[in-house]
């Protein structure tokens, strides 16, 4: 009589999280957060994010309001590891220096004067959020 093997299955096990990593004040009455969020899709995949949320206060002696959220998808392998890296390790000065001097710049005017960004500003922005996990 033969033997059956059976080999026990491999079931992925997705657990979603959202980590603050840091505040960081570009200017005066302005502040930004920088978030991981790992979540999972319907087949337990793991999808890596980056939000970017910016803050203003309105006037001296109000809290902080969000005015912006951008949110950056890591898609390619090396961006995937670049931002769950930020989980263990922290942002790194490069990282900060460039998220206040490409990212900042370019979320601020939206948060401002309301207007909404154009196919042309969203990539951009995308891309300095890129740069910026990769500096």
């Amino acid at each position: 009589m033969p033997t059956n093997i059976t080999t026990p299955e491999t079931v992925k096990r997705c657990i979603p999280f959202l980590l603050r990593v840091m505040v960081f004040s570009p200017e005066s009455g302005y502040k930004f957060t920088i978030e991981v969020q790992k979540a999972c899709t319907a087949e337990n995949e793991e999808v890596w994010k980056l939000l970017f949320d910016l803050y203003k206060k309105k006037t001296p002696e109000s809290d902080f309001d969000q005015i912006v959220s951008v949110e950056f998808v890591a898609g390619d392998p090396n961006d995937i590891d670049k931002v769950a890296a930020i989980t263990d390790e922290g942002m790194k000065r490069a990282q900060v220096r460039a998220f206040r001097d490409n990212v900042y710049p370019l979320v601020k005017p939206f948060g401002e004067d309301g207007q909404v960004p154009t196919e042309a500003d969203q990539a951009a922005i995308d891309a300095a959020m890129k740069k910026a996990i990769n500096a």
